[in-house]
């Protein structure tokens, strides 16, 4: 027993002096077998210890975190969500892993050379950093989305609303922050959010539904003095516009398709005499010449179906408008009531195509285009004819500019084309000029948008797509024409693009228009021109049309003995055009009439023998290319060849008389 007891001392002591003799080696220093996030930092001084703990807080900032939704996880770092490692904090925390009391020091000491001890870190939340989630799921709304309603195989439908999900983004910050203190990594937490739900909860727009099913269940007759027509209840629930007013679900009634509607059935005029209403336009304002009777209906015929429709009522009469009541009541029940679109061209004075242009106008104004028609200004006007009041004028034919009888009213086609465009209008046929003239450009200066006509083709035809009529009203003045159209607006008309492209040498403008309808739907249509390099001249430089020269001009002739000699002017050009400059002339042939004796050559003049003296004639020139011969050109004045005239004969000199010599005189002799 003593032995064992002796042995027992001599452990002991020796246990307790290598303790002594490691405790003053470390001292101060970190205690055997701590580590911090993994890193072993036992037996470091507090210097060494600083340095570990500063890369610690460096790395730390990318430290992952995952933040777990039912909308998709969010995965940011402990930098991005502004957690720091506490240095001092957490070097304090070390140390107190290693302060034991000097009792149980040596029995600490023994269990440390053997095991593990793993210190927390500390980390803080850095006040001047707004956490902010880096990516939002695409669900996380922040409004609710109300229910909407409408109108599917005749019936009101809804579509439920959806909640909105929003983040409490500081209560997930702080989850984090008490992961982050456990040292884990990757830090992993769960979402924290508030859900928002719609102020109409799903069964108040089922209600509100089956209220409106209910109340148009039986449809609505409408009484217009003799005349009635019901409507179904899917016609007047397709009337219906849904909203939220003040949070509440609500309905209004779509006023241009419940006027249209009741004017296709009911007839919108009730006059005692079975015709059309006559309009015209007088300083800008309307009036109707031709009836003295009522119409359907009054101002306030939507309103009344709306209380009718709110109150379950099967049945509405409505109110009759006087004549007297005021014209503006007429027309509105008519349908035509306002301006809806203008456009306007300039062009030059006095020339002939004006006349021809405010003749079409004139032929054109006060044509009423229904629901639903169409106009075709070939059809409306005919054949340009004299007789009608045209008059010959320069036109566009095979891209080259000459003369005919109607010249000119393609300046009416364009004008009427954009005020059709602007209107909202279908256009079934168009075709645009083959040269552009900057007179055509639209009000915003745009290319284009723009038409041509001529007889029979190509013809310009539009088609009203309105439940309401549309009034023609064209108006000139000496140097523009301004086509009007009035009804009721019923769709709005923008350009939403142009785009410029070339095609060899010819430009091609192609023009988008946007309608948007009054149920909301939109309507794209695109519109095309080419435009030729010049008058005359196609896409690939060559001539559009080639063909003979025209004739020449200004025939003279100058008569001889048996013979007449000819001379003439070059063909006149047509406008800037010159078909010569591309089919040149190779000769010129004159031939009398009558005897038909010809002269050809390359210049302007040319002498025709063989005619007999006396006899008189005419004479005309064709000129020649490589395509042909041209037509004839105006005759010559009449002339008759005469013989030279025979030379008077020289008249013989009478002889002079010789002068007698007077006699001498004799002399005197001198004495």
């Amino acid at each position: 027993m003593a032995l064992i007891t002796t042995a027992f001392m001599m452990i002991l002591t020796l246990w307790l002096a290598i303790w002594s003799i490691d405790r003053a080696i470390n001292k101060n220093k970190i205690g055997r077998g701590i580590t911090v996030i993994g890193q072993d930092v036992g037996g470091m001084n507090p210097s060494e210890l600083s340095d570990v703990l500063l890369s610690i807080a460096t790395s730390y900032a990318s430290t992952p975190v995952i933040i777990k939704s039912d909308l998709g996880d969010i995965q940011t770092t402990t930098g991005e969500v502004g957690i720091t490692v506490h240095i001092e904090e957490t070097f304090k925390k070390i140390l107190e892993l290693g302060d034991v009391p000097l009792v149980v020091e040596p029995f600490h000491w023994v269990k440390n050379l053997f095991a593990e001890r793993s210190s927390p870190i500390a980390v803080q939340l850095r006040k001047d950093q707004k956490f902010k989630l880096p990516i939002n799921p695409s669900s996380n709304t922040s409004e609710a989305i109300e229910p909407v309603w409408k109108v599917e195989n005749g019936q009101v439908k809804y579509v439920n609303g959806i909640p909105a999900q929003i983040f409490n983004e500081e209560a997930i910050r702080n989850s984090i922050f008490l992961a982050a203190a456990t040292g884990a990594s990757p830090i992993v937490v769960n979402a924290d959010f508030t859900e928002i739900r719609p102020v109409v909860s799903d069964s108040e727009a089922a209600d509100f539904a089956e209220i409106v099913n209910d109340l148009t269940k039986s449809g609505l007759t409408i009484i217009v003095g003799e005349r009635t027509h019901t409507f179904s209840p899917e016609e007047v629930r397709n009337w219906l516009i849904f909203s939220l007013e003040d949070e509440q679900p609500s309905w209004v009634l779509n006023k241009p398709l419940v006027r249209g509607a009741i004017g296709d059935q009911l007839g919108g005029v009730v006059a005692d005499k079975n015709e059309l209403p006559e309009i015209i336009v007088n300083d800008g304002e309307l009036s109707i010449v031709n009836l003295s009777a009522k119409a359907c209906c009054a101002e306030d015929s939507v309103d009344l179906i709306y209380e009718s429709i709110l109150n379950g009522a099967s049945s509405v009469n409505l109110q009759l408008i006087d004549i007297t009541d005021g014209m503006d009541e007429l027309l509105i029940a008519y349908g035509v009531s306002e301006l809806i679109s203008e456009a306007t061209t300039p062009h030059p004075c006095c020339q002939d195509r004006v006349t021809n242009i405010q003749k079409f106008a004139e032929l054109i104004q006060g044509t009423i285009i229904g629901p639903g028609d169409s106009l075709s200004l070939n059809e409306a006007v005919g054949k340009r004819t004299k007789a009608k009041g045209f008059v010959e004028a320069g036109v566009i034919a095979n891209g080259e500019l000459t003369e005919d009888v109607g010249g000119g009213i393609s300046q009416f086609a364009t004008t009427f084309f954009q005020a059709a465009f602007y209107g909202g209008l279908d256009i079934v046929q168009y075709f645009p000029h083959t040269i552009w003239f900057s007179r055509y450009a639209d009000f915003e200066g745009r290319k284009g948008i723009e038409s041509t006509i001529s007889w029979p083709s190509p013809n310009l035809e539009v088609r009203n797509i309105s439940p309401f009529p549309i009034l023609v009203w064209p108006t000139w003045t000496s140097t523009s024409l301004t086509v009007s159209l009035y009804s009721t607006k019923y769709a709005d008309t923008e350009v939403s693009g142009q785009r410029s492209s070339m095609s060899d040498q010819c430009e091609i403008i192609q023009t988008t228009r946007r309608r948007l309808l009054p149920d909301g739907s939109e309507e794209l249509d695109t519109f095309s021109a080419k435009y030729q390099p010049e008058n005359g001249i196609g896409c690939n430089g060559e001539p559009t049309y080639p063909r003979p020269p025209d004739p020449p001009r200004n025939i003279g002739v100058q008569a001889g003995d048996t013979q007449v000699t000819i001379f003439w002017d070059i063909p006149e050009p047509e406008g800037n055009f010159d078909i010569t400059e591309y089919f040149p002339i190779t000769s010129y042939t004159a031939t009398a009439i009558p005897g038909g004796n010809t002269c050809t050559t390359v210049e302007l003049t040319c002498v025709i023998s063989g005619l007999d003296n006396g006899v008189p004639y005419t004479f005309i020139v064709i000129a020649t290319n490589s395509e042909g011969d041209s037509e004839d050109s105006e005759p010559s004045i009449e002339i008759a060849p005469e013989p030279d005239p025979e030379p008077e004969p020289t008249p013989t000199p009478e002889p002079e008389p010789t002068p007698t010599p007077e006699p001498e005189p004799t002399p005197t002799p001198e004495p």
